[in-house]
């Protein structure tokens, strides 16, 4: 078998969305020829686990791990621990103390908090893939210091295949405006960027949108493969409860705040008992307190909220299952416009229809357009009644959509084994 070398933040136990797409390409990469090595750091300073993933990690598959030094212990000791995501932005930013806490992470950790891995892994890597006889290497991000470990790398050993690839963007993410960035800061991190894309082989992203982007930023080759749903992972049952059940299962923060959907929903709960009688709102991960506030602000909805703190990946699927609709929620943002949430592949392998909120003119809204599995809104769309009660009224029907076998792990895998040979 060829080797190829996955440089990632994310590995089991962690949970979360970073994890899944590197896990499950390297779970099918052994049937198309390639045997993966996995560099991951030992103790990283993740927020949730999800041991039930470890059962995913193939046989064939070599975890090397080693210490990585982040400033989160520091913090937590001098400025108490404080709520925050997996993009380390502070969610409630009204202190002043979190104000100061997202500049530093913005201005003095570029490109992320791992940046103090990338030495000590550089000089220990280049040793492992001479003796291992490693012809390819792969970087996923975020955390984008990935990529300066794998640039490392290749300046020592420029015949190494090298794919960088991008879960979301880099200088274009618009969250990075949460951080109050120097003049000279977003200058650093393009500059960090147009490093990587230039000396990459490939440039390898997961949204049409995101393509076109990193083509303008630099890269001179960028392809395409979407994140997938696994199809082992799904067993998909019929609906065995008479309720309404909205669900989202995962971050939920001020960014994608869907304030039209609460708001229709408590007139619908007024307007109609069969409606009322049977809603349910079920939300899991970390939900921002302002989101919570936002929703039991309304009178019908109060007691209608289930909120069922983190679950395993196996739990949410679960979960599916006992869901009439699922909501998808995009970043109200320009970068939101090419990104497709890992989730909204897991809820087609489900069968489940999506209720999405996002940009105007997103690769999700033609996405879902496209394989007809559910509806589209704005954040700034008021008229969301007519669209609600057809889901509310239809959610038994048979879903029916285009081919989706496209999206599975397995096929995309294959499509990134063709990639490692060609290149």
């Amino acid at each position: 078998m060829e080797k190829v070398l996955i440089i990632t933040y994310y590995w089991p136990p962690a949970g979360g969305s970073g994890v899944q797409r590197w896990l499950k390409f390297s779970k099918y990469l052994p049937e198309n020829g390639w045997k993966p090595y996995v560099f991951t750091p030992d103790s990283p300073s993740f927020e949730i686990k999800d041991e039930d993933l470890l059962s995913d990690i193939h046989s064939e598959t070599e975890v090397w791990k080693t210490p990585i030094w982040e400033p989160y212990k520091i913090k937590d000791r001098l400025l108490g621990k404080s709520e925050s995501s997996n993009t380390g932005i502070i969610q409630d930013k009204t202190s002043t103390k979190n104000k100061m806490l997202n500049w530093i992470r913005g201005n003095i950790f570029v490109p992320d908090p791992k940046v103090f891995w990338v030495k000590p892994s550089i000089k220990l890597l280049t040793k492992k893939i001479k003796k291992e006889g490693i012809t390819h290497i792969i970087s996923t991000g975020p955390p984008h210091s990935m990529h300066l470990i794998a640039l490392g790398l290749k300046k020592k050993n420029v015949d190494l295949k090298w794919v960088a690839d991008f879960r979301d963007p880099w200088s274009a993410l618009d969250l990075l405006e949460e951080f109050h960035l120097t003049k000279k800061s977003k200058q650093k991190y393009r500059d960090l960027e147009k490093e990587v894309l230039v000396n990459a082989d490939v440039t390898l992203t997961v949204s049409e949108s995101w393509v076109e982007s990193f083509k303008d930023l630099g890269s001179s080759d960028v392809r395409l493969i979407t994140n997938g749903f696994d199809e082992d992972d799904f067993n998909v049952k019929k609906i065995e409860n008479d309720k309404f059940i909205i669900g989202h299962f995962g971050l939920l923060n001020h960014l994608r705040n869907p304030r039209n959907l609460w708001k229709t929903l408590n007139d619908l709960c007024d307007e109609n008992p069969d409606f009322n009688e049977k809603l349910e709102i079920r939300l899991s991960g970390n939900i921002d307190t302002e989101v919570l506030q936002n929703i039991t602000q309304y009178f019908h909805l109060k007691n209608k909220v289930k909120v069922l703190g983190y679950l395993s990946h196996k739990a949410v699927l679960e979960q599916y299952n006992s869901s009439s609709v699922l909501l998808l929620l995009l970043f109200n943002s320009e970068s939101g416009k090419g990104n497709y949430p890992g989730k909204i592949f897991e809820y087609f392998a489900a069968k489940r229809s999506i209720l999405a909120f996002g940009p105007e003119d997103s690769d999700t809204e033609k996405l879902i357009q496209k394989t007809k599995m559910g509806v589209f809104f704005t954040y700034e769309d008021t008229e969301l009644k007519k669209e609600v009660l057809n889901l509310f009224y239809n959610d038994e029907k048979t879903i029916s959509s285009t081919d989706l076998k496209g999206f599975s792990r397995k096929k995309l895998t294959k499509d990134l084994s063709k990639l490692l040979n060609n290149i």
